[in-house]
């Protein structure tokens, strides 16, 4: 069973993984459809963001999210949700789009705009 499922991968899903696996959490997994980073890697300029001073894009902003929160023990699988479920022992379970399910103690939904 997963300590903690994120649903999402943009800049709230790997901030929340960073900070799960830095705080001692083991097996942390985030789920997104595609690659990690979101909406803002579509961004062909990006300045208004906290702690950027030059314009950039925002692939380029999000290029070492993902390797800095693996780094930290954050797993990341390429896989849709369909639905999560409460099970009686108050853990969840996250249905995939592909058939197959995970249970986990913990679920955070970071699935962006």
């Amino acid at each position: 069973m997963l300590e903690l499922a994120i649903i999402g991968g943009g800049p709230a899903g790997l901030s929340a993984g960073l900070y799960a696996c830095r705080g001692g959490l083991k097996d942390v997994v985030m789920f997104d459809m595609g690659m990690p980073g979101g909406q803002i890697t579509q961004s062909s300029e990006m300045e208004n963001y906290p702690g950027i001073k030059e314009v950039k894009t925002g692939l380029d902003f999000m290029a070492d999210w993902l390797p800095q929160a693996e780094h930290f023990g954050l797993k990341f699988e390429m896989n849709g949700v369909d639905k999560i479920t409460k099970n009686d022992n108050g853990s969840f379970k996250i249905s995939f789009l592909d058939g197959s399910s995970k249970d986990a103690i913990s679920v955070i939904v970071a699935t962006g705009s």
